[in-house]
């Protein structure tokens, strides 16, 4: 990381798009890649037509979603809510079930952007069932 300028400019189009919890996922501004790590991460979700993340939990993330293109839900214990591009801004705080989803079944893909804050580390995303109970063995 270059600290001789006051600012950092991260390329978009540079940065992959891995597949996690079941949708593509582009961290742009990751804690691991950086030296302030614990301050947040920041990157967009890609979530084709009908697919959706695994439902799941931040014990130490609040997670606020920004909707970029398509119209997309943020599912918040149970109940969706929506994230269409340009029109909303959903937080969800840390210890609350959510996954976000792509509800149409033809169509656009549903890109929002995401920040973590603070940032994900290890340990602070679990998988959770319906009742919000953890599943062994997955994250």
């Amino acid at each position: 990381m270059d600290h001789s300028r006051p600012y950092h400019l991260y390329e978009v189009g540079e940065q992959p798009i891995d597949d996690r919890l079941g949708i593509g996922i582009q961290f742009l501004m990751n804690a691991k890649d950086r030296d302030d790590a614990q301050m947040f991460d920041q990157g967009i979700i890609h979530v084709e037509p009908g697919e959706s993340v695994t439902r799941h939990v931040h014990r130490y993330s609040g997670e606020t979603f920004y909707g970029l293109e398509g119209e997309g839900e943020i599912v918040i214990e149970g109940e969706p809510v929506p994230c269409h591009a340009n029109e909303h801004l959903v937080f969800i705080p840390p210890g609350v079930p959510h996954y976000p989803r792509n509800p149409g079944d033809a169509g656009e893909t549903f890109r929002a952007m995401f920040i973590h804050s603070p940032a994900i580390i290890n340990g602070d995303t679990y998988t959770v069932d319906e009742a919000g109970n953890p599943v062994d063995g997955e994250k």
